[in-house]
């Protein structure tokens, strides 16, 4: 225990002394060692931005996709990727375009039928201006839809209430305002109980939705989006009523696939499909998005890599030049080291130590510069922000080290190598 404890003082006396002679090398010569720096400092800055604009942009698409029901699947006309024929030939656009549009029909026999499924959802949706007296919010989304949205998108009513299953069948001509196009109308008088004007036809506001926020990723827009009862939208739409799709949630602990396959069976005999045929709708999703997502993500991980690997062993040179000049001229030193009985590894650990002091000193100079960059984007962009977490600092840390250690290994040994008389007398 005594010989570990002494062993453990002297890798510490090391240390401390490796630290000082680093800061010593820095002070020395600041020109030399800010060059020699220079290449660990960009290699680490590209490698740890990469690391955390994948991050946050993964983190910022996966918020939109929550917003919108990572488990929901979502019965449409169009795939959300590439569908392949019985032959395992992709299909063509015009394929799909020959498919059956999503009617309400469809969506009435999959919702009474459906016993895998704690909702499903009718939407159509469009587009169109929203007034309240002189005030008009241009090229709102309409979301024409069947009770129970909140159940398959996570849209929360800050003020008021949602439209029941009722109105939605009932054709009561109310609707529910997104965050902006209420601030827009109204400004901070209340909206509720108020007409507005939707197409040139007049609702009533029952409920004002809580702001969203911008991200990547939402497929609906909802701060800028009225909803509409389902009966009430067609006549509002009217012409430019387009084609549907289902939303289905399912229930609670029911098994993935047997809620797909229900799904799909039902859509299947809803259309009259024979066993021979394929589908002519499509189940979509989310998943194939975060797998595509993670293929991308991937492949700008790996860029970061080669910009960063190439900035990495110019600092690496950098590091082993400083420290070949730093034997050479503690020569004497290491020479009395050894005469007085200091071991090769004692040596090594000395220079290796200083040379990752050296890199970390770099590389905690490209960890404060991502945040300093991130600082002004996080301040002027609201539908992405770059955030540093301690995953990436100590990724950015550790590559730092390790680059130390292997730029100051051939000095190292150089120096462990020497004669002990040659080394004093030179």
């Amino acid at each position: 225990m005594k010989k570990f404890v002494k062993e453990l003082r002297i890798v510490a006396g090391l240390v401390a002394e490796s630290a000082s002679f680093a800061f010593f090398s820095i002070k020395s010569d600041k020109l030399r060692t800010f060059l020699s720096l220079f290449g660990v400092t960009v290699g680490i800055f590209s490698i740890v931005a990469v690391f955390c604009a994948v991050d946050s942009l993964r983190d910022n698409i996966m918020e939109g996709v929550r917003s919108f029901g990572s488990d929901v699947v979502y019965i449409d006309r169009f795939p959300m990727s590439q569908e392949v024929d019985e032959n395992g030939e992709e299909l063509n656009w015009w394929d799909y375009l020959q498919r059956p549009e999503i009617t309400e029909d469809d969506f009435e026999f999959v919702s009474r039928n459906a016993s895998l499924s704690k909702s499903v959802v009718y939407v159509v949706m469009g587009n169109g201006s929203a007034a309240y007296g002189r005030r008009s919010y241009d090229n709102a989304y309409l979301l024409i839809t069947t009770g129970g949205l909140e159940n398959v998108m996570n849209v929360e009513v800050q003020y008021g209430r949602n439209f029941s299953e009722q109105e939605a069948r009932g054709g009561a001509n109310v609707a529910v305002l997104g965050h902006s196009v209420a601030q827009e109308l109204f400004g901070n008088e209340d909206p509720v109980g108020k007409k507005v004007k939707i197409r040139g036809s007049r609702a009533i506001v029952v409920g004002v939705l809580a702001a969203q926020g911008e991200s990547m990723a939402s497929m609906v827009d909802t701060d800028n989006a009225v909803i509409l009862p389902l009966q009430y939208g067609k006549t509002v739409l009217a012409s430019s009523w387009g084609s549907g799709m289902m939303l289905a949630a399912p229930a609670d602990g029911a098994d993935r696939q047997a809620f797909l396959d229900e799904l799909r069976l039902l859509m299947r005999s809803c259309h009259g499909l024979s066993p021979s045929e394929r589908d002519d709708f499509s189940l979509n999703e989310m998943t194939f998005l975060l797998d595509m997502l993670d293929t991308v993500f991937s492949g700008i991980a790996k860029a970061g890599w080669i910009i960063g690997a190439f900035s990495l062993i110019i600092g690496g040179f950098g590091i082993a030049n400083i420290m070949f000049v730093s034997v050479q001229e503690r020569m004497s030193q290491i020479g009395i080291q050894k005469a007085l009985g200091a071991r090769r590894y004692v040596i090594m650990t000395q220079f290796m130590v200083e040379a990752s002091f050296l890199s970390l000193a770099g590389g905690l100079t490209g960890i404060l510069l991502v945040l300093l960059v991130s600082l002004p984007v996080n301040a002027f962009s609201h539908s992405f922000t770059i955030s540093m977490s301690l995953d990436n600092a100590l990724s950015g840390m550790l590559i730092s080290v390790a680059l130390g250690i292997l730029s100051g290994l051939l000095p190292a040994w150089k120096a462990a190598s020497l004669d002990p008389v040659q080394a004093i007398n030179a």
